[in-house]
Formats: C-alpha cells, structure tokens, sequence
C-alpha cells in the first residue's frame, strides 16, 4: 500500500507537490489542484498533463532525464517549502552507506537500471499508478479512490506519547 502511495506521488506526485500520501487526506489542496476542470475527479489528461509537468520540473537541467541527484535536490526544495527540518540523509550515509538515500523510487521506475529515469519510463510508471489508482475503471480518478495515508495507532496498554521512540522530527 504505501509503495502505490509512494509510486503515485511520486510518478505522479504528479500533481503538483513532491509526496503524496497526502494527496487526498490533508493534501494542501493536491487533489483540487489536480482536477482542472473542477469536476471533482482527475480524469486521465489531467493526470497525464501533471506527470508530464512533474518530469519537466524533476529534469532540472533539462537533459530528457532525471537522475538521483535531480530527485534528491526537488525533494529537499520540497522540504523546504512545506517548513520541514533539512533531511539529514547526509549524515546518515556517512554513518551507514546502506541508508543513503531514497532510492526506491528510482529503482521502481529505472526499469533499464542505467541510473536514470526518461520520459519514458516516467510516464509507464505513471500509466501503471493511473490504472491501480482508477480502482472501478472508469477513465478518472475520484478522491476516494486514493489510498488514505495511514495513521498509526497507539497500543491500547500504552499511554500516548510513551512508545518509547522519538517523536517524528
């Protein structure tokens, strides 16, 4: 669930912001952006001209290709943006190359693993997401279509705010 989630926003985040999985529940207005026309759905030109505009946007040197430099330099811009702390994936891969990154988004959509992603293979990714997405296969994506991103709930026996993990910075 959270990879389609993660895939949609991602190949589609499509839309207008760089993550998803708040796309229909606390979207910042992403689905109403999303839906053009005011029809309350994202028919398929709609997603279709959101996914070509978020690869144009992704190609920051406007070479035909997103690399994971382009990806990780939109994603911290995004960051930015919404008032989030500086993603510490820096440090992190010091400590532990394994963690160096995002990369699952490249990896799901570099379908030729040359490091890269094209047109392409962008708009596959997004034709896929498009057809999971439109769950009664009606050519347009309502907004309970959209998997809601999941909360998660705090043990019946434990207190709230004592799971013993650090707070989500």
């Amino acid at each position: 669930m959270r990879s389609k989630i993660t895939l949609f926003l991602s190949s589609a985040v499509l839309v207008s912001g760089l993550s998803l999985p708040a796309f229909a529940d606390k979207g910042h207005g992403m689905f109403e952006r999303s839906d053009t026309d005011g029809d309350g759905f994202i028919s398929k030109v709609e997603f279709d001209a959101g996914r070509d505009g978020m690869f144009a946007r992704l190609d920051a040197n406007k070479d035909g290709v997103v690399t994971q430099e382009e990806m990780q330099a939109a994603r911290e811009a995004w960051r930015t943006k919404m008032g989030k702390p500086a993603n510490d994936n820096q440090d992190q891969a010091q400590a532990d190359p394994a963690k160096k990154k995002h990369g699952g988004f490249m990896k799901r959509l570099d379908t030729n693993q040359d490091g890269q992603i094209t047109a392409e293979e962008f708009k596959a990714g997004g034709e896929q997401m498009f057809a999971k997405l439109d769950a009664n296969a009606d050519g347009k994506i309502a907004k309970e279509e959209i998997p809601q991103r999941r909360k998660h709930k705090q043990p019946a026996d434990q207190p709230a705010g004592q799971s013993g993990e650090q707070p989500a910075q």
